[in-house]
């Protein structure tokens, strides 16, 4: 008897999760790290920064904007604002796209080299004007 209610809670259990797979409402799973590390990025800026990149030290190739969507105001960081993005610890470059004012105008950028994220210790880097070199 006991047997054939373990039957009946395993037959339940896969039931269960095949019903959770349904293609209705697909979930996007955030990403795994085996080592976090946060990078912190504060806007003392005149304008949003619009995209924000991070690459391993040593590699040429930004990959994909770290904000992860196309919605404007989720996609941004504001004048005054900061955003805590999760990466892999290691050694980053990183590259902040930012507008020069918060009215439509040109896309400026600023980059930081050679930067150790651990978990331990997060990388925060505040992003202000420089009147002398804007970019």
């Amino acid at each position: 008897m006991k047997q054939k209610r373990y039957a009946i809670v395993a037959v339940m259990a896969i039931g269960l999760s095949l019903a959770a797979c349904g293609d209705d409402d697909p979930i996007v799973p955030e990403p795994m790290f085996d080592s976090p590390s946060t990078v912190r990025v504060v806007n003392r800026l005149l304008g949003p920064v619009i995209f924000f990149y991070a690459r391993p030290c040593g590699t040429s190739d930004w990959g994909a904007d770290l904000f992860g969507t196309d919605h404007p105001v989720e996609g941004t960081i504001q004048p005054g604002g900061q955003r805590d993005f999760t990466v892999e610890a290691g050694c980053y470059d990183f590259r902040a796209v930012h507008l020069e004012t918060t009215e439509p105008g040109p896309a400026l950028e600023k980059l930081l080299f050679n930067q150790a994220a651990t978990p331990v210790t997060p990388v925060i880097w505040t992003l202000e004007d420089d009147p002398a070199n804007p970019t």
